[in-house]
């Protein structure tokens, strides 16, 4: 089994709302624990050799892109979006090797 820390942080309380909010992932079956959920989000935006961020250009062209898809009508609704992201992360929880 894989060792564990506890740690106690501050969080701006929009960022706290948004982790509370885990709790509904929580309820629905998407995730074991918070702390589970907290660990698929951070694994996913570090990966696993972490990330380096993109420069500014990069993300600029990326915003861009954004941008024309939706002036174009290339989008689709939050919530088809949302259950999209569901479908993915419980693939990618029950892909993990258990600790």
């Amino acid at each position: 089994m894989a060792s564990t820390e506890q740690l106690t942080i501050e969080l701006p309380a929009e960022l706290a709302g948004l982790v509370a909010a885990l709790r509904n992932s929580v309820r629905s079956g998407a995730f074991a624990s918070e702390s589970e959920a907290v660990e698929t989000l951070l694994r996913t935006w570090f990966g696993p050799e972490g990330t380096e961020e993109p420069d500014i250009e990069t993300l600029r062209a990326i915003v861009a892109e954004g941008i024309a898809d939706a002036n174009a009508g290339r989008f689709v609704e939050a919530h088809e979006m949302f259950e999209e992201l569901r479908v993915r992360y419980g693939a990618a929880i029950a892909k993990r090797p258990d600790d």
